[in-house]
């Protein structure tokens, strides 16, 4: 629906009736259509706190927790690729591609997913998102102290916004991309480009929704020692339907001065134990598992260039590369989709 205001408070006075319709897609859609034309900051806020504020408010939600419908069953599009992660280039991506991909060979790269000119565009926002952030902590105790369009958590009261755990993020390189409505809205705007939410609305079956918490920019340091492997199902439970997408936004992995992501390349349909000799977490799997299951096929570690991306599902069996090699910092954007009825509430869903 198109918003026909002409200021902001007609705009919000708008906005508020279709929410009192409970049309919080409608509201939120034309939100983003006025943003095409006008992209003013207080836009990009308004729509992503209400991304939040509405995923509970929806009776379309009444059925969380119940019984998830099994997906349909999709064939495989990549039948001569064994113990390796298939490839296609970006114009090649479609819904049966992107299903058959997941879910017969545990994950899908994508080659030029996005530009070379955005996957900069995204590095320079996490930049500047890191640095807001910083300001805005060191500021926290101010009364007046609403954030920016780089870096505005969400809500004060429903999360841990200002305790430890984000702190810990900022300081780490990674914070949550709804806590920045520039980057957020610019990576919506991306997803619509790629036809993203068609294709997870025919593979669902159903409406998707995004996830504060697994929605995640990041600008990461390479390891110091090498890291555990996980599921992530081990922890959002078996029975949902997920889908991730994760963008190099510099060259990384293999070959690289960077670190990227290593991989088991098959579908697992179980949840490897976690917990076991060696594990750092009681839900992580220790790398001697992994040495001592995964001889074939192997462990893989893909060459991404910047604006490459892979998918994956909760199932896939993933971890953090290390190498001595690995020098420079790697820019990357992780974002997990839920089809709306199964999504994990502790990862606190939002509205697409």
């Amino acid at each position: 629906m198109a918003l026909t205001g002409k200021n902001q408070q007609e705009i919000r006075t708008q906005v508020r009736q279709l929410i009192a319709a409970n049309k919080w897609h409608e509201a939120i859609d034309g939100l983003l259509a006025l943003h095409k034309k006008e992209p003013e900051v207080w836009i990009e806020k308004f729509a992503t706190r209400l991304r939040v504020r509405g995923y509970k408010k929806l009776s379309d939600y009444q059925q969380l927790g119940q019984p998830v419908i099994p997906q349909k069953v999709w064939a495989d599009p990549f039948p001569e690729v064994k113990n390796k992660i298939p490839e296609i280039a970006a114009k090649d991506l479609n819904v049966e591609r992107l299903a058959g991909g997941v879910r017969h060979h545990g994950s899908l790269i994508v080659r030029n997913l996005i530009s070379e000119q955005m996957a900069d565009r995204l590095s320079s926002g996490i930049d500047k998102v890191m640095n807001h952030s910083d300001t805005f902590f060191k500021n926290i105790r101010k009364e007046n102290n609403p954030g920016t369009r780089w870096f505005n958590p969400v809500s004060k009261n429903s999360l841990d916004d200002f305790g430890k755990g984000v702190k810990m993020m900022q300081k780490s390189g990674s914070m949550y991309a709804l806590y920045s409505p520039r980057v957020s809205t610019d990576l919506i705007a991306v997803f619509e480009r790629i036809q993203l939410k068609k294709m997870l609305e025919q593979y669902f079956e159903e409406q998707p929704c995004f996830s504060i918490k697994k929605w995640v920019l990041r600008k990461m340091t390479p390891l110091a020692s090498p890291t555990d492997w996980h599921q992530d199902g081990a922890f959002m439970g078996k029975e949902i339907k997920s889908m991730n997408l994760w963008m190099a936004l510099n060259d990384c992995g293999a070959g690289t001065d960077s670190p990227g992501m290593d991989f088991i390349p098959k579908r697992l349909h179980d949840i490897a134990p976690t917990g076991t000799e060696g594990a750092m977490f009681n839900w992580s799997v220790s790398r001697k598992y992994i040495a001592d299951t995964f001889t074939d096929p192997m462990p893989e570690r893909p060459s991404f260039k910047k604006g490459d991306a892979i998918f994956f599902d909760h199932m896939n069996l993933h971890c953090t590369s290390y190498s001595e090699d690995f020098k420079q910092q790697r820019y990357a954007i992780e974002t997990w989709f839920f089809a709306q009825s199964s999504a994990p509430e502790k990862q606190l869903p939002a509205i697409w």
